[in-house]
């Protein structure tokens, strides 16, 4: 069996599993009250097939957003950046155009993610084994669908969109596409704020191969003859990779012409009232904050749950990185992956980190390289079962990433 059949079997196995958290949500939990607002019947009539406990829940909490956005433009809901919205707005017209939250629009947003997190899947396969063993890479794909926050990857979330742009813009680099992975790059900065991070990614990826480059070129004798040979490169293809803030810079100028600050969507996420703040907040006042929180809330609340598995998203995962620097994974992953780790880490909260580090994935190829098989069954042991009770409680209107 080839790879890609290989993939796409994982991809569908673990697709059917995610109905089975929701049947049970159906059944079992009520739907969170005074919550209505979190998904789109709040804002449209139900309608068949949508209307489906099995369908409904993947446009939960951002998903509605994010088709408000597509249809209607921005409406005070400028803390999602454009690239997804836009990129639904696009097929959608294909198709004709729709009613706000209409079926033409849930589902073609349904099929982008699902196309999205498949083709990432592929990649980050191919990507892995660049520098990796096919088990390697495997094991890799595997721990990142067991994630307790994968199911985000298939809702009306961005999570897909900017996995995929990530690893098509390391994919490039690789090949030395600059071109690619500086437009790649851009994207990503247009879909959410930490897309900067890849820029000194790219920056010392290009630095290094530019290196070896020159390595293999040269040799000793003809070094100190030939100006020519000399570890000389073209600068040119760096410009490329300038383009990648431009996707952010533009909309900072969207919103200078449309609320008069160009900031606008950075402080918009201080509105939300969950101690997100626009500036650096060093990691001890914030793990503070969530001793503080454990020890106030009872264990019987829900929101408790929640903030014991953020603070242990950020605890794991800062572990994670250290071992994966010492399993010398490519420094350029690792410099992305700190970035993409502590902005929002250093915001003054961990609120949706476990959302967020699902798109790190450095992680799951540490994970694959941990030789203790113990450690690997204890991750696939906690990780589903937290999977399952968060993607149900998703399903039923309770804020879990």
């Amino acid at each position: 069996m080839s790879a890609f059949k290989k993939i796409l079997l994982l991809f569908l196995i673990w697709r059917l599993f995610l109905f089975i958290p929701l049947i049970a949500g159906h059944q079992f939990l009520p739907y969170r009250p005074d919550s209505d607002y979190t998904n789109i019947w709040k804002f449209t009539e139900p309608y068949f097939p949508v209307d489906h406990f099995l369908l409904y829940p993947w446009a939960n909490f951002d998903g509605v957003h994010y088709l408000s956005i597509a249809e209607s433009g921005y409406q005070d809901n400028e803390r999602f950046l454009p690239a997804f919205p836009l990129l639904i707005r696009f097929f959608v017209s294909l198709f004709g155009g729709g009613e706000p939250y209409s079926a033409i629009y849930f589902f073609t947003a349904i099929g982008i993610v699902h196309l999205l997190f498949l083709v990432s899947l592929v990649l980050l396969y191919k990507l892995i084994r660049m520098d990796f063993s096919e088990k390697i890479a495997f094991a890799s794909v595997i721990f990142l669908l067991l994630f307790p926050t994968s199911f985000f990857f298939v809702s009306i979330y961005s999570e897909s969109l900017f996995l995929f742009l990530t690893l098509l813009s390391f994919y490039c680099a690789y090949k030395r596409q600059w071109l690619g992975a500086g437009i790649a790059g851009m994207f990503m900065s247009a879909t959410r704020i930490v897309g900067v991070s890849i820029l000194p990614a790219m920056l010392y990826e290009y630095y290094i191969q530019s290196l070896r480059g020159a390595q293999r070129r040269s040799n000793p004798a003809e070094i100190a003859t030939s100006p020519a040979k000399r570890g000389t490169r073209n600068d040119k293809n760096v410009i490329p990779l300038l383009f990648v803030p431009l996707g952010v810079f533009g909309y900072a100028i969207f919103n200078f012409f449309t609320r008069g600050d160009a900031l606008y969507f950075l402080k918009a996420h201080e509105s939300l009232g969950n101690s997100r703040e626009l500036g650096v907040v060093l990691f001890p006042q914030t793990v503070f904050r969530y001793v503080k929180i454990l020890t106030a809330l009872p264990y019987s609340q829900f929101e408790w749950w929640i903030a014991l598995l953020e603070l242990s998203t950020f605890v794991i995962v800062a572990l994670l990185l250290y071992i994966g620097w010492k399993k010398n994974i490519r420094t350029s992953y690792l410099i992305f992956s700190l970035l993409c780790f502590f902005i929002p880490a250093s915001s003054g909260t961990f609120t949706a980190l476990p959302r967020y580090v699902a798109i790190i994935f450095p992680l799951f190829i540490t994970l694959a390289l941990v030789k203790n098989k113990s450690v690997q069954i204890a991750y696939m042991a906690i990780a589903v079962p937290i999977f399952f009770v968060l993607l149900m409680f998703f399903s039923r209107g309770y804020f879990v990433a």
